[in-house]
């Protein structure tokens, strides 16, 4: 491989020393002065693999700076550095407490006042008849209870929602298929069974074949919906609709709870005595029935007719073409007189005409349907050149 010229004029391995000729003698050098000796390249063909690149295509020296990391704000990044036990606390501390309702009586001012004394950080509120009282926590709760049991206050627990059992219903068994073997083969699958009832026709008074189950809340509570086969028959097991009204207390025979949970004294629908309505001994049917509730005759306090059976309002969201027609502007179809422009008035002389031309076309009607070849003839009459032919053509129309 060949290089360019050394570019040191002073080198003597590569140039030849000149010398000047105003320093040359006469005669000293007969012959013509030498010409200066051409550069010869630089050989450097040991350098194996060596080429040489022009300016233009070589590459810039890349000067090494560390990279500096980039800055980046997270808004949650203190929410990743909570430990475990700060997340143990707060469970803790927002876990779910259950209210007391308490019923109202005469002397309730007197023990709220000795709640609120005691418990300082409990909260009041008056709902459907009861007196929410809200505990700060599930020890302040058991002490409020062991209070209220001891001045023999009525009273009606909240359930939560864990301990709130899963309701089913089973399908396709037979009327007459033993409770206690459903239940058998239940718990065989390490399902919990609380209750068990079989619903019925009360107005025929037969058994339906469907049961109602209540299960707890275990892990595999939920996949009783794909449980296929009970007692070796095929079943079909849906959720339990609830009906669209209040429900009504088998204990104290009030509203919005249920006989589980409810620590009130009994009460009979039928004769209105402290004991349950299942309990009672009258089991025929009451000719005059009194209501307990709003002290009427004729019907029972479990009639939906009674003024003091509370109705749930289904609040369904108004469609698209209500809320436009609630929009449209309103239009008063009252008849205006205009005072500015009076109506026209009725010339009797043209009416009388109208009402002549009238009269005229009803008797050309008429008398084209007495005579219906009067339109033929008529036009016969306009080709006739005699008389006796158009006298002849007008006795053809009462000839018919």
């Amino acid at each position: 491989m060949k290089l360019g010229p050394c570019p040191n004029p002073c080198c003597s391995r590569h140039h030849e020393t000149t010398k000047d000729p105003e320093t040359i003698e006469a005669g000293q050098y007969p012959l013509p002065l030498p010409k200066p000796p051409t550069i010869s390249p630089i050989n450097l063909t040991a350098l194996d693999g060596f080429r040489q690149v022009p300016p233009k295509k070589a590459a810039r020296i890349q000067i090494e700076k560390p990279n500096s990391p980039v800055k980046t704000n997270n808004r949650f990044e203190n929410l990743m550095d909570i430990s475990e036990n700060s997340n143990a606390v707060d469970t803790q501390t927002r876990s779910f407490v259950p209210d007391i309702n308490l019923k109202l009586t005469d002397d309730y001012n007197l023990t709220i006042q000795e709640i609120a004394r005691k418990f300082p950080a409990t909260i009041c509120k008056y709902q459907r008849g009861y007196i929410r009282i809200s505990p700060h926590s599930l020890e302040d709760r058991d002490k409020i209870i062991e209070s209220l049991d001891k001045t023999e206050k009525e009273y009606v627990l909240s359930e939560p929602p864990e301990s709130r059992p899963i309701k089913i219903v089973i399908k396709n068994l037979p009327p007459d298929h033993s409770k206690e073997r459903i239940v058998r083969d239940l718990e065989e699958n390490k399902y919990k069974v609380i209750r068990i009832n079989q619903l019925r026709n009360f107005r025929l008074k037969t058994l339906l074949p469907i049961f109602l189950v209540e299960l707890a809340k275990t892990p595999n509570a939920n996949n009783i919906f794909q449980v296929e086969k009970i007692n070796n028959f095929s079943v079909k097991i849906e959720r339990y609709r609830k009906k669209q009204r209040a429900t009504m207390c088998y204990r104290c025979s009030d509203f919005y709870h249920s006989a589980r949970n409810c620590k009130c004294k009994p009460r009979c629908i039928k004769c209105n005595g402290t004991h349950e309505t299942r309990s009672c001994s009258i089991k025929s049917k009451i000719d005059n029935p009194v209501c307990i509730n709003c002290n009427e005759n004729g019907h029972l306090a479990s009639w939906k007719g009674c003024p003091k059976y509370p109705v749930i309002k289904n609040n369904t969201p108004p469609t698209y073409a209500q809320k436009l027609k609630s929009n449209l502007p309103k239009t008063n179809n009252s008849p205006t007189t205009n005072i500015n422009n009076p109506s026209p008035q009725i010339d009797t002389d043209s009416y009388d005409k109208f009402e002549k031309n009238m009269n005229a076309i009803k008797i050309i009607n008429e008398a084209f349907n007495r005579f219906p070849n009067l339109i033929e003839i008529s036009e016969k009459i306009k080709i006739a050149k005699t008389d006796l032919e158009i006298v002849s053509l007008l006795l053809k129309i009462f000839k018919h």
